[in-house]
């Protein structure tokens, strides 16, 4: 071997190896899509929200201290005038002399004032309790809705991961059948030239090998729109390369009742309208305590600075109560909407609960279908391949003619394409099994 030779055998290898590097899994694209994932970081995002919502209603029971404070200019000092005759009556000539009245300051020009207030609600007819709960509901619906995008992420990363290996195939089987129609048109025209076939015969091979390059741009346009949406979801730049692995899938063995149960069990969808449900029903009755009385405990103290005052600052303890025994049904009226509502999310969870069990059924059938069709499309394959070398052989001999060469070379490329497909539809429908039972 020559260093030439040696030199162009090790860069192979290294293209070789950095291409086998660069490929992913199923997998590994999985947790690329999730890192990248603006939806799932929304969802992430409201599973916060919701958390501190609950934090709000927690918060709601405990105790709450208040302080305030103030500095006012008077443009008068406030008098009170004090009775005193009581005080002169039996000085006799004396009590003539002094004021049956006088003017006494209760304070001066600048007024000066603080509180401070701890209150505690003892008493709220259960509304803090069911405020709680209903945050709480909340708080984990939000967490199942964060689950349900996260499955439907994967199950749409598999589907374009699917969609790059079928374009890749279907690019390279247009490849293949435009190299064969140029080796066939190669043929015609050898035997043009020998006087064997007719003109015709080198104008149809011509048209077919139009037809072929034409499908095969078309197969490598639709092989860069699968790798642009593919790298989207990944997080990529539109045009990087996507070299997803091959992968082969075992196809679901449990029978479909027991699919059936596990998804209704297991869907976060479903568990999210339930938690819903839960938490708008906490709220109703939350609203509907607060026609209940309210009582709450308060600790107090106020200053004053008043120079008239012995003591400045003032402490007080005690118990506060509120009833609304009226307010025209407004309290009624909230609760019965909110209330409503609950209802509505409980309807809904009964209609998606039947459409659960729709999609098992469905991705069910799909992963028996796409099996069955791959053992049909491997012995159909076989018979075009054997179907096409004979009818060659027989235009070679002048027993066929150009019309059924043709034919039998779109077959080769319609069964080739038949068992890819089969293949990926396979794939995907035992991960969109996965996806309807809640397991993916």
């Amino acid at each position: 071997m020559t260093f030439f030779s040696g030199s162009r055998c090790g860069l192979l290898s290294l293209l070789i190896a950095t291409a086998c590097a660069q490929a992913e899994s199923l997998q590994q694209a999985w947790l690329q899509a999730e890192q990248s994932s603006n939806s799932l970081r929304a969802e992430a995002r409201k599973v916060g929200a919701a958390h501190l919502q609950e934090q709000v209603a927690q918060a709601a029971a405990g105790p709450t201290l208040s302080v305030d404070a103030g500095w006012s200019r008077l443009d008068h000092t406030p008098t009170a005038r004090l009775d005193v005759s009581p005080l002169t009556q039996g000085l006799g000539a004396l009590a003539a002399r002094l004021p049956a009245a006088v003017d006494v300051p209760l304070t001066d020009e600048d007024v000066r004032f603080a509180n401070a207030r701890l209150s505690l609600p003892v008493y709220t007819g259960g509304k803090l309790d069911a405020l709680q709960q209903s945050a709480a509901a909340a708080t984990s619906a939000s967490r199942y809705g964060q689950e349900q995008a996260r499955q439907a992420l994967r199950l749409q990363v598999a589907e374009a991961y699917f969609n790059v290996l079928r374009a890749g195939h279907a690019a390279t089987v247009a490849a293949q059948y435009l190299a064969s129609l140029q080796a066939y048109q190669r043929d015609v025209n050898n035997f043009f030239r020998k006087g064997v076939v007719a003109r015709g015969d080198v104008l149809g091979a011509e048209l077919a090998v139009a037809e072929a390059r034409q499908k095969q741009i078309a197969a490598q346009q639709a092989q860069s729109l699968s790798q642009a949406a593919y790298n989207r979801l990944l997080g990529r730049a539109f045009s990087q390369p996507a070299l997803p692995d091959e992968v082969t899938l075992q196809t679901e063995q449990r029978p479909l009742g027991q699919l059936s149960d596990l998804a209704l069990r297991q869907r976060p969808e479903l568990a999210a309208l339930a938690e819903w449900s839960t938490s708008l029903q906490a709220s109703a009755r939350s609203v509907r305590a607060e026609s209940l009385p309210q009582v709450g405990a308060y600790a107090a103290y106020s200053y004053l600075n008043n120079p008239y005052l012995v003591n400045k600052g003032v402490g007080s303890v005690g118990l506060g109560v509120s009833w609304t025994l009226f307010d025209s049904g407004l309290i009624r009226a909230r609760a019965g909407s909110i209330g409503e509502q609950a209802m509505a999310v409980e309807d809904q969870l009964h209609e998606a609960q039947s459409l659960v069990r729709l999609e098992v059924e469905r991705s069910h059938s799909q992963q028996i279908e796409a099996a069955a069709r791959i053992t049909v499309a491997q012995a159909a394959l076989q018979s075009a391949d054997e179907y096409l070398a004979i009818q060659r052989d027989r235009y070679r001999n002048g027993l066929a003619n150009q019309t059924e060469v043709l034919v039998a070379e779109a077959r080769r490329a319609d069964s080739q394409r038949n068992l890819f497909n089969a293949r990926y539809d396979h794939a995907l429908a035992v991960v969109a099994l996965q996806r309807a039972i809640g397991e993916l």
